[in-house]
């Protein structure tokens, strides 16, 4: 069995013991549990509406090809969710322990565990992200959000699901709820794989401010809406068209799990 650590970080960015952290990190909130810890026959399922959703008409990178065997491989040694998985190797050592007793491939696992945390969950970004988004300026906003432990998207996904819950959050914080409820949303389209706070500022001018709004997109429709934005910055649809791909936003749109109640 070949284990090369070095290999983590060139694959994923972090070193061994982040990406785990990081990993259970999400895995601390209420909602994530609920509604993205698959079993491995439903991450299985899943996998093939990430195909048809962010890769439609394309083949998805070479390093998700095996991702499928892979979770039909460790569905039969007992792991019963993404959860169980991540708790089986939360160490080195543990992990060590782990591939030799399943003999499960190294270089698998963590193209596994990437791809969980790049395709699947949710990525934290920060709440400024969300905040910066808006046209208008929402600094005093941003330190009571802060005030009230909500520093980042998954904090506010996690605090603002509900209607009850965000008038609530809103008349603690004496904030309007209507801006609540966008920063709502914008934190829901943060789920999209790779989409960033400068991604969102865009979307959302561009008239594509939830994201059901972009699941219910005629690609069409929304090039045009885009592209006229982008004139009126200046730019052009080929300078994003790297950065926000908008069939891949669309199709992830349509396959993410429903979280915000409106």
């Amino acid at each position: 069995m070949k284990i090369n650590w070095g290999l983590v970080k060139s694959k994923t960015l972090w070193r061994y013991e982040d990406l785990i952290s990081k990993l259970l990190n999400v895995f601390k909130y209420d909602f994530v549990l609920e509604a993205y810890n698959h079993t491995l026959e439903e991450g299985q399922a899943y996998f093939g509406q990430i195909k048809i959703g962010y890769f439609s008409g394309a083949s998805p990178p070479a390093n998700l090809h095996h991702i499928e065997a892979s979770l039909h491989r460790l569905n039969h040694f007992g792991i019963t969710n993404y959860l169980a998985l991540i708790q089986q190797v939360p160490s080195k050592e543990q992990c060590k322990v782990f591939l030799e007793q399943s003999g499960f491939e190294f270089e698998a696992l963590i193209d596994l565990l990437n791809y969980l945390f790049r395709w699947v969950l949710p990525f934290r970004i920060s709440v400024k992200e969300l905040v910066d988004s808006f046209t208008a300026d929402h600094s005093m906003s941003l330190e009571a959000l802060k005030g009230q432990g909500i520093n980042s998207n998954l904090d506010t996904l996690e605090q603002c699901r509900s209607s009850s819950a965000r008038a609530r959050l809103a008349e603690k914080l004496k904030l309007d709820i209507n801006f609540i409820l966008e920063l709502s949303h914008r934190a829901d389209i943060s789920r999209l794989a790779f989409v960033r706070g400068k991604t969102i500022t865009h979307l959302c001018a561009g008239g594509y401010c939830t994201l059901a709004r972009i699941a219910a997109a005629d690609l069409g429709q929304m090039q045009t809406d885009m592209e006229i934005y982008y004139k009126s910055i200046g730019k052009k649809a080929a300078d994003f068209k790297s950065v926000i791909p908008l069939n891949w936003m669309i199709g992830g749109a349509r396959i993410l799990p429903s979280i915000i109640k409106v």
